[in-house]
């Protein structure tokens, strides 16, 4: 039997046994065999759990096991379908589901390429037979031993049957993959029938059956126009949906799995065209291969993916949108909301809807009213009969608890539930507004049975919409089927932000619609900041021995010395976090102090007002409010209070702190009240944490902006806000009835960062471990192309090594995936070596934008990958030699010190001899690439052996004083004049002379003016020009960026070589001069004989004394851009 190979190992005992249960009733009790599969199935994978990782989540169903991307991003399209193939059978027929012979054999089949697949990636076998369907009919079943399979059970794997050194064998590298290739009929068999009684409905047997409210197969039509495909006018639907009165829903059209989705679009359309003429009524048109599925639901627009079928009852809605039209009756409710671009905002939604735009972004500034927009624009749809059924999703419980008030009070006619609130028999999932946290929703999705359908809501609203979150909960996204509306507070120009338009399928800084920060001052929806920029001399230079007094030596000495060294310097010692690992309280004193006497207040001066201090963590936060407490014992134990997660009633703490009247006056947040929480109260922020993220620091800022009235504030004027640290000092503050402004009291540098770093810290923009090796991995490869590089032999080893993993990760990339076949031009652009001879810097930029997100997660260890990231790092820096990377190296051999004293652990004790020679000072004596390549992959996978606790902050006591500094004003959209540049000319279309040099043709004076007029008037001066072109007139500057189009190069190439005689050597010199026009933007004859890689050669010889033909291809290619 087929299963027999795994009697051959004691250790998979259990799992021979689940699957020899699954092959032995799979003929006489098939709904037996397919749950015997199902537990078959699921010892195998918590067995790759268990092998791979150590470990599997208890609190993880099948369904969670499988989709977790520490399993799923092993396996290829086809094999996962496989894998839930499985599961889906058996969860039938646990339910009771009728399940016959054929359906049973494809499970099997399905759980045998599953088993083997898993066994072959971990190195238990290394090969396997092909399943025989032949070699199950000898068994003979046991009808009690198939009772029994309804007993259900926990599977449970305790122990591999893995030996350490036997993990080695793990096939990181590679995916598992289905030998599966269903035909049409198994097609439906195997996967449209789960999908369909997925969706709730029955799949009926009987071909050609009519049934209300059934699934029903071949369906026969015999009213199909005449044509080379249907000669007869007869065809057979695969799936006619009815509805309870017999009338058709839907009809799908299924081709085996092995075809394109779309082969099936053209057929599905000529039958619902044939439903439609008998009964008077367009179904809605699924496609599919079984594992892609589309629809076209006739309301409008083109076919889209969905990730399942329609109910009967969301078939239904569906097709009662169309008979709607356009949304006709835009106006906002006014008890909702008066604002005048509130009611803008919702017209624009509502045009970008009726247009078949399924997706809306709308940024509007913090505390300008998203939530009433939203609850605006549900209204709208409400009335017009295009939305019943809405998700309004958050990524904090807080902030789904204040938009179900705001939905109660504003729509009191519809039934809402926060379902992330409740529990049980609490949860009406039958609400016409769902709200919920991304995590709680997910987890109802997350198992083998679904709560909700995928048609179940018509809108989806996403809160605080942004790539990271988007990426992090996307299967949200892909169950449901809806139009989709996201929200904001992020300024729409603001850099870093092209992710979160693409997500919407719009152009960067062209959201749906726009109500800005600056706009909202102005009009006076909003309030602005003063931004007083201080910081204290131990944030600023950490505490260095030599300057320290006696007495704090001897506390420097007694609390770093259980760490084996005394470091000179702790601001080195912590990078630029000071205060994030070393507590010192003199600094918290000076922070508390500075608020206190310089905060703005309340009551003619006489109470501070509401003020939210931003902490690093919750160790920080506590040491804040200690230290409140001793320095000002007068103020009662809740003057000052932490909000954070580890606070059990960090809500009612909130909510006081929302009270004018009630204490907390001062709120230590982290993380809780950093974004969301409206407290139109707050009058002070005071950042003691530096902040990364350009789209949380806005969200910050946010916290003060909102306008208070009735409000008796003892402030600057209005006119004062706005302004930095000139103005602070000399501000005249007096009562005012409401709210003029905030103060920002910035002690961690946050305005200057974000000042000098607009995008915030360039850490990968959230892209995943493989997707930053990817992007490194690039880097390299574009900084090895240069000229010094080539010429050295250990460095075009690795140019030619790590591009062709880049471009063999392209050329694997699933073409069925929805955003692969998205970018497919690009995908097939850098799919083909050729297009990788040079890549310019437009090219670059244009792979990490479109390329980089489509590389999925490689398999491995997590910290083996950080590893990754970190060597590769050094190594770019070695490559570019224009950083000192001493000290990350210093870190790595730190790191090999420690692993050595773990030699207990037999793969580090195997490694121990290379361990050594890495610490050696003559290892090190010379520092080359291959060098750190190997110290990358012998160490890499021994890092997981240094998990270990978070070392607790230190505390101290180091005498410190602020230091003043001048207060900013930052706009949100920051760019530096090369950056400007070159998103200029990657972006432009329309300008002749860019279009000219792309094109290698001659440049006349007015391209010259033109060329002069961009870029040293429009993106910027003369001297931003001066300062980066290196003395390049125009059109070598602009060669240099926008390189040359492979096109024109080959034309102008082909003209050469069809009018010269050329023999290889002469055109691979030709080939030479093209690459240095790339690299340096032009070339002139004086290069031939001067430069690298010219100077070397003698090309008057190897052009046989007939120069004529290199001396008219360099002039004309200098001559395209002279001036």
């Amino acid at each position: 039997m087929n299963f027999d190979f795994l009697k051959q190992n004691p250790e998979l005992r259990d799992l021979y046994n689940y699957c020899n249960q699954a092959e032995v009733f799979v003929s006489q009790f098939p709904d037996a065999s397919v749950r015997s599969a199902r537990n078959g199935l699921e010892c195998a994978i918590k067995l790759f759990y268990i092998t791979k990782y150590g470990q599997y989540s208890e609190m993880s169903d099948l369904f969670g096991l499988i989709e977790d991307y520490k399993f799923k991003a092993y396996l290829d399209e086809p094999q996962l379908a496989a894998v839930h193939n499985v599961r889906k059978l058996g969860n039938m027929a646990s339910h009771a589901e009728p399940i016959n012979n054929r359906m049973a054999m494809l499970c099997l089949h399905s759980l045998y390429d599953s088993v083997c697949e898993i066994l072959k990636f971990l190195g238990i076998i290394s090969s396997y037979l092909p399943f025989d369907k032949e070699a199950v009919t000898d068994a003979v079943p046991n009808a009690i031993e198939a009772e029994k399979t309804k007993k259900k059970i926990i599977i449970k794997v305790k122990k591999s049957p893995f030996t350490t050194e036997q993990k080695a064998k793990i096939a990181t590298d590679t995916k598992m993959t289905s030998s599966i290739d269903y035909t049409e009929a198994e097609t439906r068999a195997a996967l449209i029938d789960m999908d369909l009684r997925e969706a709730g409905w029955t799949v009926c047997d009987i071909k050609e059956a009519v049934k209300p409210e059934t699934a029903c197969i071949e369906t026969k039509l015999t009213n199909i126009p005449v044509s080379s495909d249907f000669p007869t006018g007869v065809g057979y639907a695969d799936y006619v949906l009815y509805d309870t009165n017999g009338k058709p829903l839907a009809v799908i059209e299924a081709k085996r799995t092995c075809k394109d989705v779309d082969t099936g679009a053209k057929q599905a359309k000529i039958y619902a065209e044939a439903l439609k003429d008998k009964f008077g009524i367009m179904p809605v048109i699924f496609y599919t291969n079984g594992y892609q599925i589309y629809m076209v639901d006739g309301v409008g627009g083109s076919a889209r993916r969905v990730f399942g079928y329609y109910s009967l009852k969301e078939l239904h809605s569906l097709i009662v949108r169309r008979k709607l039209g356009g949304i006709e009756d835009t106006r906002v409710n006014q008890e909702i909301s008066d604002r005048y671009f509130i009611q803008n905002a919702c017209t624009a939604v509502c045009t970008a809807y009726s247009g078949f735009k399924r997706k809306a972004l709308n940024v509007m500034a913090t505390g300008t009213g998203k939530t009433r927009f939203a609850i605006s624009l549900v209204d709208i749809l409400m009335r017009n009969d295009w939305v019943k059924n809405v998700l309004f999703l958050a990524d904090r419980t807080e902030l789904v608890d204040q938009a179900k008030k705001a939905f109660a009070k504003y729509l009191p006619n519809a039934t809402l539930c926060a379902i992330s609130e409740v529990s049980g028999s609490q949860r009406d999932f039958d609400a016409n507004v769902i709200l919920s946290t991304y995590p709680t929703m997910l987890n109802l999705l997350d198992t083998d049975e679904k709560t909700f359908g995928i048609g179940r809501f018509d809108l989806i609203i996403i809160d605080e919409c942004h790539r990271s979150c988007y990426n992090k909960y996307q299967a949200i996204f892909h169950y449901f089927d809806s139009l989709v509306l996201g929200l904001t507070a992020t300024p729409k120009d603001q850099e870093g932000q092209e992710d979160t338009y693409s997500l919407f399928g719009l152009e960067v800084g062209h959201p749906t619609f726009s109500y800005d920060y600056p706009t909202a001052v102005q009009e006076g929806f909003l309030v602005d900041y003063a931004a007083i920029d201080k910081t204290t001399a131990r944030l600023k230079n950490g505490a260095k021995y030599s300057e320290l007094s006696d007495a704090e030596k001897k506390e420097y000495d007694e609390v770093f010395a259980e760490e084996g060294s005394l470091p000179d310097n702790l601001k080195e010692k912590q990078g630029n976090e000071f205060y994030k690992n070393i507590i010192n309280i003199p600094t918290i004193k000076l922070v508390l102090e500075t608020l206190m006497n310089e905060g703005l207040r309340v009551d003619n001066g006489e109470r501070l007002g509401k003020s939210i201090i931003f902490a690093v963590d919750h160790d920080h936060a506590e040491k804040i409010v200690k230290t409140f407490k001793d320095v000002y014992p007068d103020k009662g134990d809740d003057y000052c209070q932490l909000v954070d997660y580890s606070v059990s009633k960090a809500g009612t703490i909130i909510d006081d702190f929302k009270m004018p009247e009630k204490e907390p006056i001062i709120a230590v947040s982290v993380d809780m009240l950093d974004t969301g929480i409206d407290v139109p109260e707050v009058l002070n922020l005071v950042f003691f944490k530096r902040v990364y993220s350009v789209i949380k620091f806005w969200q910050m800022i946010g916290r003060g902006t909102r306008v208070c009235k009735d409000f008796n504030v003892f402030s600057p004027s209005k006119e004062f806000f706005g302004k930095g640290k000139e103005g602070i000092t000399n501000a005249e503050l007096q009562p005012y009835p409401e709210k003029q402004g905030f103060y920002i009291f910035d002690f961690c540098d946050n305005f200057d960062f974000f000042d000098i770093n607009p995008k915030g810290k360039i850490t990968g923009g959230g892209l995943n471990l493989s997707q930053k090796i990817f992007e490194l991995k690039l880097d390299m490869v574009y900084e090895l192309q240069k000229r010094e590089h080539q010429e050295n032999e250990e460095h075009v080893k690795f140019y030619q090594k790590w591009k062709g993993e880049l471009i063999s990760l392209i050329q694997n990339l699933d073409k069925n995936h929805i955003n692969v076949r998205y970018n497919l031009k690009e995908v097939d652009k850098y799919s083909d070596s050729k297009t990788w001879d040079y890549v310019t810097p437009l090219m670059l930029a244009e792979i990490k934008k479109v390329i980089t997100p489509l590389i999925d997660p490689i398999g491995g260890e997590s910290s083996a990958k950080v590893f990754d990231v970190w060597m590769f790092n050094i190594e770019l820096s070695h490559l570019v030699g224009e950083e000192d990377y001493s000290k990350p190296l210093q870190k790595v051999t730190t790191i090999i010190s420690q692993l050595l004293d773990m030699q207990t652990i037999p793969e580090i004790k195997a490694k121990s001899e290379i361990l050594k020679t890495f610490l050696s000072t003559e290892f090190w004596a010379e520092v080359t690439v291959s060098k750190l390549e190997l110290v990358r992959s012998e160490v890499r996978d021994l890092i997981k052996y240094l998990d270990g606790p978070k070392k607790k902050a230190v505390e101290t006591n180091f005498k410190d004083e602020v230091i003043e500094k001048d207060g900013k004003h930052i706009n949100p959209q920051f760019k530096n004049y090369k950056q400007r540049v070159i998103d200029y000319l990657a972006e432009t279309t329309d300008c002749e002379a860019v279009n000219k040099i792309k094109n290698i043709e001659p440049l006349n004076e007015k391209d010259i003016q033109d060329l002069q007029h961009i870029l040293c008037e429009e993106l910027g001066t003369q001297a931003d020009y001066d300062a980066i072109s290196e003395g390049a007139s125009f059109g070598v500057f602009v060669r240099r960026i926008v390189g040359m189009n492979p096109e024109a190069v080959t034309k102008l190439l082909s003209e050469y070589l069809s009018k010269y005689n050329f023999n290889p050597a002469q055109e691979e010199f030709l080939h030479q001069i093209v690459t240095f026009v790339l690299q340096n933007g032009d070339i002139e004859v004086k290069n031939l004989i001067k430069d690298d890689p010219f100077k070397s050669m003698d090309f008057t010889e190897l052009f046989d004394g007939n120069v004529v033909p290199v001396t008219e291809f360099v002039s004309y290619l200098h001559g395209a851009i002279a001036t």
